[in-house]
Parts: structure tokens; sequence; C-alpha cells
């Protein structure tokens, strides 16, 4: 394909930075250039439940990766993208393991984002985690982004359904896996679209981390969610 694409990732190596390069490649993306911004590490979270994949999919640091994949990377401060992106045209600019970004940033340009929540009713961090227990959505929504958290306007957005045979870390496989895919397909769906609608943040604040007390209930949690919605 010969849409140009970036990609806005750390320069260290994280297992969604992989996939959506892996992804990419595979749907036949030749041109995209991978923009490296510096990583900050931050305290591991300490959480009781696992919900998100961590484990990396290859052992190659980014640059290798990209190199490996034929795509051009790039190391830049995140203050620099702005320019980047501006003397440079890209069909889409997608997130790819990356933090909150500049509003200067995101109100220039149209960047894409995935989250693992059904938006607008589930904002915020452990979006799975807090659909189950407060008996929402679980589905993945991709959007272009814009200065508030987890808003914007919507590009697609699908809803998993729950089977007999699932379990919370089934599920947790599924949403990822969906999140991975939708992510990629935007690139193609964007063009689709002729009236993008705007996300709504009226409807709920972003959650926080889910704090531990609410996290040893939550297996117990997901099998009255599961009866409730099996399909």
């Amino acid at each position: 394909m010969n849409k140009k694409i970036a990609v806005i990732c750390y320069d260290h190596p994280t297992r969604k930075t992989q996939e959506v390069l892996l992804r990419l490649k595979g749907k036949g993306y030749h041109k995209v250039d991978v923009y490296a911004i510096p990583f900050v590490p931050r305290k591991p979270i300490q959480a009781l439940i696992t919900h998100r994949p961590t484990e990396l999919l290859l052992t190659l640091e980014n640059e290798q990766l990209a190199k490996n994949l034929d795509y051009t990377y790039i190391k830049k401060e995140i203050g620099e993208l702005d320019n980047c992106f501006t003397e440079n045209s890209y069909h889409s600019i997608l997130i790819a393991g990356a933090g909150l970004l500049p509003e200067q940033l995101v109100t220039n340009h149209k960047i894409i984002n995935s989250h693992p929540g059904y938006l607008p009713f589930v904002r915020g961090l452990d979006a799975l985690k807090w659909a189950v227990y407060e008996d929402l959505p679980i589905g993945v929504t991709v959007h272009y982004v814009n200065k508030e958290a987890d808003a914007g306007l919507l590009i697609i957005q699908e809803k998993i359904e729950i089977a007999t045979e699932d379990t919370f870390q089934t599920i947790c496989f599924k949403l990822w896996n969906l999140e991975m895919q939708l992510l990629v397909d935007s690139i193609e769906k964007v063009d689709t679209i002729k009236d993008f609608i705007s996300l709504p943040t009226d409807v709920t604040e972003p959650h926080r981390r889910m704090p531990r007390v609410k996290e040893e209930k939550l297996y117990l949690k997901f099998e009255e969610y599961k009866n409730k919605n099996i399909k």
C-alpha cells in the first residue's frame, strides 16, 4: 500500500509497538516512519490482576525492528513532533505506545489512538476491569485524539461478545487482539467516513487505576457479568 504512515512510540521496546509495526507490515504498508520519543521510566504497576500483555514478541530494540521491516526510524523529542508532522505529509499518524501528547500536537494534527474501552462509557485506566466491575460494555474504540482524555472523533469501535467458555483472561486476550486489529484497520476506515462523530465527555469521568480492594472481587464480578451478558 502506498499510504504514508507515521507511528509514535517510545525509544524502548513495548509489546504494543512491536505488534503494531508487524501488523502494518503484514497488511502491506511499506512507507512507514517510526518516531521514537524518549522513554520515561515509571514505578512498576503493582496490579493484583494483569489484564494486558507486557511480554515482548521479539527481543529486539525498536530501531532494529524498524530496520528489519524496512521502515524509517527517527528519534525525536516529543516537542519536535509538531514540526515533523507539518513538514511531512502522512495519511495517518498512529500512537503505538506513548504517553499523553502535547495539546498543540493533537490540535494541529489528526492522530489516531486505540482505547481498550467502549467510549464514552468506559474512559481512563483499567478500562476492562472497570467495565466488568460496573457492568458496562466491553470493547475497543479507535479515535482521533484531542486535548481531553479518551475523547475526540470516533473512527471505529466494536464490542466484545461473551461466550460460555470465556474466562476473564480469555476476554483480556480477545480485547487486546481486537485493539491491535482495529488500530491498524483504522487507516483504511477513515477514508470511508464522511462525517465523524464527536465522542462526548459528559457521560462519565475517566477512571483511575482500580484499587486493590476492588481487584480482589474482580473474578467474582466477572462471573456475574458473564452470566448477565453471555451470548
